[in-house]
């Protein structure tokens, strides 16, 4: 049984991001992503301010190194900031989890 909760999801728009190399090369990371939320409510308030969202999401992928998205704890550390950063833009509506649905990095 579930409990009768229901989760919502929202999908960003998929995003496309310069990352930085050590040696200089050019890498990138595309990013497709999902957004949990806990009701109808909240996901009316995240595709209000999804632009925001996005903007704030790019900011912080573009200060990534390839090295820095590598392993699983590389993947977690990554979930658990763009979760704050996401809960930081909407207000009165909370995202329970960033679930990846795409992710490249070359």
């Amino acid at each position: 049984s579930k409990g009768g909760k229901e989760v919502y999801y929202h999908e960003l728009p998929t995003m496309l991001v310069n990352l930085n190399t050590s040696n200089g090369q050019k890498g990138f990371l595309k990013l497709t992503v999902s957004l949990a939320l806990e009701n109808q409510k909240a996901r009316e308030k995240v595709t209000e301010v999804t632009p925001r969202i996005v903007d704030s999401f790019q900011v912080y992928l573009r200060q990534m190194r390839v090295s820095d998205l590598e392993g699983s704890a590389g993947m977690q550390r990554l979930r658990e900031e763009l979760l704050l950063r996401a809960n930081n833009t909407v207000e009165g509506a909370k995202i329970k989890d960033v679930l990846f649905k795409e992710m490249l990095v070359q």
